[in-house]
């Protein structure tokens, strides 16, 4: 039984209906009583787009990924999903895989779903012709970025202070004495932007190597260490699976870490905690961005004032992978 058989055995329109699911009081208790003994004895479970029929919200909110096996995405879709569902709202999740074609499809299909809210998950702006498709969706309904940030009405923004969060962690690097550095760039994405620029305002002239965001990459990456004309004391990885891969990899040559090199890595997921020795890190806060997104978006929809620009400070975890730079001494 569906929406439709049961405003035809009523005898009413689909969205009379619609409004009876939703409480509506556009409706006289005659009918309402009607159509609820009918549901009853039809067992009858009313679906999101039902409640959407009568022109009211459906409680549904589109999340777009560009992929949820990365931790991090996880980690926030996971405290972000938590959150809406103690809200009663149903979340549709989206996993581009960063092409642009299959961004677009999509955004285009949860338009047709009715969302209340989009709510982008990670750097999907490679491309920026789909900045103006974004635009162009908050036009209908309000648009959340995490962890980017793009101008425009009914646009909203939250991100991580991850450039501040890398000049923490040089400058605790330089209070033991480290003073040569390379840092492992694995992205193009505004993150990794922020993440360089904040390296760049804390050292001097210190080398960026450029690699991929995998395990494999990192043994060109520990040879292209190896290969410097001046061999760094510390080497700072833009992301924790990047730093794991690093630390094995000089494990493998013979080094020693922390006590040849120091190797940190970035936002504490659970790669840092498993290595051998565990990793010094920033924590990203990934949980409390997710967290930070369901609210402002349950604020928006409860048409409360909000900032279009959130920002979620880091915060520096110290390990095993970092000590004292003793070379020379």
């Amino acid at each position: 039984m569906n929406i439709y058989e049961i405003a035809k055995k009523a005898g009413v329109s689909t969205a009379t209906v619609s409004r009876v699911i939703n409480n509506s009081p556009k409706v006289s208790e005659k009918t309402r009583a009607k159509i609820n003994k009918l549901m009853e004895e039809e067992n009858y479970i009313p679906s999101a787009f039902a409640r959407g029929l009568s022109g009211s919200s459906v409680k549904s909110i589109g999340i777009l990924t560009i992929d949820i096996r990365d931790q991090y995405f996880a980690s926030v879709i996971h405290s972000l999903e938590q959150e809406l569902s103690l809200h009663k709202y149903n979340v549709i999740l989206c996993n581009t895989g960063g092409e642009s074609d299959t961004q677009r499809n999509y955004i285009s299909l949860l338009m047709q779903k009715k969302i209340d809210i989009l709510i982008l998950v990670g750097s999907v702006f490679k491309y920026d012709e789909l900045k103006e498709v974004i635009k162009s969706v908050s036009i209908k309904v309000p648009v959340i970025i995490v962890n980017e940030s793009v101008e425009g009405d009914n646009i909203y923004s939250i991100v991580s202070n991850e450039g501040e969060g890398i000049e923490k962690l040089v400058l605790y690097l330089k209070e033991l004495g480290h003073r040569e550095f390379v840092y492992i760039k694995t992205s193009d994405s505004y993150s990794a932007k922020r993440k360089v620029k904040g390296f760049r305002n804390s050292t001097d002239n210190s080398a960026i190597l450029i690699g991929e965001n995998s395990l494999d990459s990192t043994a060109v990456l520990a040879n292209k260490i190896l290969d410097l004309e001046i061999r760094p004391s510390a080497i700072v990885c833009d992301e924790d699976i990047t730093a794991l891969g690093i630390i094995q990899q000089l494990t493998k040559r013979g080094f020693s870490i922390p006590i040849d090199f120091t190797v940190t890595g970035f936002n504490n997921l659970i790669f840092s905690q498993c290595s051998n020795p565990l990793i010094t890190t920033i924590d990203s806060k990934s949980s409390a961005m997710g967290l930070s997104a369901a609210r402002l978006a349950l604020d928006i929809l409860e048409k409360r004032n909000v900032p279009t620009l959130s920002t979620i400070n880091t915060k520096l975890i110290i390990r095993e992978s970092s000590s004292v730079n003793t070379r020379g001494v």
